[in-house]
Parts: structure tokens; C-alpha cells; sequence
């Protein structure tokens, strides 16, 4: 009779998790044009905090995890913020692997719409659930996940991060959060140091325009995909 040790169960457990991420990433990159230009690993990396957040709601079934990161790449990396489908996903009235199902049977496309328009790739790198958590709380939450090479920053950090992102017309969740890894990659200060960040944070940009450079920045100088 075949007996398999604690320690064998959890490496065979690690080998079908790993898997699963795997089928779910090149699906993602096959449905998802937004997500062939992101290396497999890192996108592999990103589903690994899709699927932690997933089972934060109760999710235990495959297909209802895989459903979860689908409709974070179809919709949005952050769809389980809007308040009409968080308050479906943490039902407790309601049993764990039918909430998925009642998501398209309960709510209007206008609810979709909403979550798409407020898109954040914050969501990516969100863990747990993060409905209850004021902006500062995700922010810091996902930053500790997007910069695991950078000690973990200080809440007082962050909060002046943000409080300087609003000066600079830095509105929204995303653009905050974009703002805050730059400020901790490249230094507290860098805006008003990096010759290139003074002539990106002007105005001759548009809040969406100096969000999306920043992010390139990122992407070229730390090989971060934010």
C-alpha cells in the first residue's frame, strides 16, 4: 500500500497549484490581448495574488478560482471593489461556489461597465480583500506585493507619496499607486530630483498621460510591469 508523508502531500499540492496557475495564465494570454506583452513569469506571479484573494471570499473550487482571475483580466484586475459585486462575493447567506454564477445572473451590464471604467492594476497585487481598507491601506498592501525587492515602506511614507500625487493632479487609485512605487524605487524626493521626472510632471501631460510614462519608466529602468 502506497503512503504518502506530510511532506510529499504538500510538495504534490505546490506542483498542482503551480499548474493551475499555469493553465489560467495562457488562457489569459490567449483571451486577453492586453496580456501577451507580460512575461509568463510575471504574469504567472500575478495570478498567484488573484487566486490568495479569491480564497480570502471562500473559494476553494477550481473553476470558481479560475472564474475570479478571468474576471480580473476580462473586466478588471480590481472588479471585486465595486461595492454591487462585493457585497455579492461576501455574501455569507450565500454558499462560496454559487456567488460567481450570481454575479452574471444578479447584476446589470451597467454594473460591469462601472468596474471596467475604474480599472486599477493595483488589483493585481492585492492578496486579500481589500473592500473595507481606506486607499492608503491597499495602496501600501499592493506595494509590499509589486516591489518584494524593496523593503517593506512606512505608512508615513506612503501617506506623503499620495499627499504629493494629489498636487500634481495624481487623482486616482492607479495613478497613486504608480506614483508611490516610483517614489520608493527611485527615492522619496524623485519628482523634483530626476531631470526626466520634472519634465514628466508637468502639465503639459495629462494625469492618464504622466501615469502611463511613469509606469514605462518603471518598466524600462526596473523591469517592474505595474
Amino acid at each position: 500500500m502506497l503512503t504518502l508523508h506530510p511532506r510529499q502531500i504538500k510538495l504534490l499540492d505546490q506542483h498542482q497549484e503551480q499548474q493551475f496557475r499555469v493553465t489560467l495564465r495562457k488562457y489569459i494570454q490567449q483571451e486577453y490581448p492586453a496580456y501577451t506583452q507580460v512575461s509568463p513569469a510575471i504574469l504567472t506571479r500575478l495570478i498567484g495574488f488573484g487566486l490568495a484573494r479569491a480564497r480570502s471570499y471562500g473559494f476553494v473550487w477550481q473553476s470558481s478560482l479560475g472564474q475570479f482571475v478571468y474576471l480580473m483580466a476580462a473586466v478588471a484586475p480590481n472588479f471585486d471593489l465595486h461595492p454591487a459585486i462585493h457585497s455579492i462575493l461576501a455574501n455569507a447567506d450565500l454558499p462560496a461556489e454559487k456567488r460567481i454564477a450570481s454575479l452574471t445572473e444578479r447584476l446589470p451590464i451597467g454594473v460591469w461597465t462601472e468596474a471596467a471604467d475604474t480599472a486599477s492594476t493595483i488589483g493585481w497585487f492585492l492578496d486579500k480583500d481589500g473592500f473595507k481598507l481606506d486607499r492608503h491601506a491597499r495602496i501600501l498592501l499592493a506595494l509590499a506585493n509589486a516591489l518584494p525587492a524593496i523593503a517593506a515602506p512606512s505608512e508615513a511614507l506612503v501617506q506623503r507619496a499620495l499627499t504629493r500625487a494629489e498636487t500634481l493632479g495624481l487623482l486616482t487609485e492607479d495613478s497613486q499607486f504608480i506614483f508611490a512605487a516610483c517614489c520608493l524605487h527611485y527615492g522619496e524626493d524623485f519628482e523634483l530630483q530626476a531631470p526626466w521626472a520634472k519634465e514628466l510632471l508637468t502639465p503639459a501631460f495629462t494625469p492618464q498621460a504622466r501615469t502611463a510614462l511613469l509606469r514605462v519608466r518603471l518598466a524600462l529602468d526596473a523591469g517592474l510591469w505595474l
